[in-house]
């Protein structure tokens, strides 16, 4: 076998790393020991400031013109999503850190257990790997869209639009220089949205793709249960003796221990997962549902190709997540089914009471939720799209 198929642990840490460099040029090193403030960081700041003063005058400035209000909020879900993930860095770094620790500690430990534990190991840095590949390739097509278009416009035909759909005071677009500024200061402004929005991303993902990991873990476990429960039942078949001990009762035991041991596990990290980021999941699904809704209601009225094309990034962001949060519910119902297929009847009555712990555990699962209350899963990303729709129609039916 290879290096890179032997060794899950390195590949983790490896991964690991190269997320961390992502969030570092965003001035936020998640796995440092203390975070401090660089030129980076004050640059991402100045990023969020600058587009929310520019935002809020140009709206103020056109307050007349509802519609151009409108184009103007465009980008006003991606600013409450990007404030969400470098708030989130920022002021949970430390647990951040502790959780990408902690699984690199699970990878220490059962990559030196079992080749079948290395091989889910490694199913899973996979896993991680294709949806980074996938968000990636969208975010990097769909930006690079949206930088590049102004230009293609201002070479083709002379129309000067902007990036942002918000103008500088004192710098008119009729202008050359003042154009060219505008575009700069709107391309710095863009590029750390860009990044941030993909470095954001990478650490929630890793801590969330574990849960499916973690999950195939504990199926391991069941199965190795399972098999040892088969072959005590074969061995007492073959004995004469009613009611005779059935020798290997204390492996057993220690088996059953170790699948109970292992769910808690699970369970706490489940629990840990969306405890830290359940406010970043929120922020990203509701921002940018309310970015689809705006950049319906825009082409709506007219054709703006601006805003179909962040129509497109607001919609696979939220999609890559509700999608994650399905698989994830797919894993839990994994671990349901595989304890409830355990051989419970070969398990003395103390067994039993362990075995029913866990079973009481399995169908309480903590689910990731947002704000608590919707699951997140592509049934909510359905009835989220339902209630776009149903109040793009209400805005366009009574607007004046």
């Amino acid at each position: 076998m290879s290096k890179e198929v032997d060794e899950p642990l390195q590949r983790f840490c490896e991964l690991s790393q190269h997320i961390n460099k992502f969030t570092n040029l965003l001035g936020v090193d998640v796995l440092a020991v203390d975070l401090k403030w660089n030129f980076r960081t004050w640059t991402t700041t100045f990023a969020i400031i600058n587009y929310t003063g520019f935002t809020l005058l140009s709206i103020i400035l056109n307050a007349h013109d509802w519609k151009e209000c409108l184009k103007i909020s465009l980008m006003l879900g991606g600013l409450f999503h990007g404030i969400g993930k470098f708030f989130t860095c920022l002021f949970k770094q430390s647990r951040m850190r502790y959780i990408t620790f902690y699984t690199s500690n699970i990878f220490k430990e059962y990559e030196q257990l079992s080749p079948i534990y290395v091989k889910i190991l490694n199913i899973g840095l996979d896993r991680l790997l294709q949806i980074m590949w996938i968000l990636r390739n969208g975010y990097l097509v769909t930006f690079l869209l949206m930088t590049v278009i102004p230009l293609g416009l201002l070479f083709y035909n002379g129309t000067r639009v902007t990036i942002m759909q918000y103008q500088i005071p004192g710098l008119p677009l009729e202008n050359n220089i003042s154009y060219t500024i505008t575009y700069i200061i709107q391309i710095v402004t863009i590029s750390v949205a860009g990044f941030g929005f993909y470095a954001g991303d990478l650490f929630v993902l890793l801590a969330l793709t574990q849960i499916l990991t973690f999950a195939d873990i504990l199926q391991v476990k069941v199965n190795k249960l399972n098999e040892s429960l088969k072959g005590k039942s074969a061995k007492r078949a073959e004995m004469a003796q009613v009611g005779a001990l059935v020798e290997g009762e204390y492996e057993r035991h220690t088996i059953l221990l170790e699948v109970v041991k292992w769910h808690q596990e699970f369970t706490s990290y489940c629990r840990y997962v969306n405890d830290l980021y359940h406010d970043l999941i929120a922020s990203q699904v509701l921002s940018m549902a309310m970015a689809v809704m705006l950049s319906f209601c825009i082409n709506l009225i007219s054709f703006h190709l601006p805003s179909a094309i962040y129509f497109v990034v607001s919609a696979y962001s939220m999609v890559v997540y509700c999608i994650l949060g399905t698989k994830i519910e797919f894993a839990y119902d994994q671990v349901y089914t595989s304890i409830c297929d355990i051989s419970w009847q070969e398990l003395s009555s103390k067994q039993r009471k362990y075995f029913g712990m866990v079973l009481r555990e399995a169908q309480r699962p903590p689910t990731i939720t947002i704000l608590g209350v919707m699951p997140l899963s592509v049934r909510t990303a359905l009835q989220i799209t339902k209630l776009i729709y149903s109040l793009s129609m209400m805005m366009m039916q009574n607007r004046t």
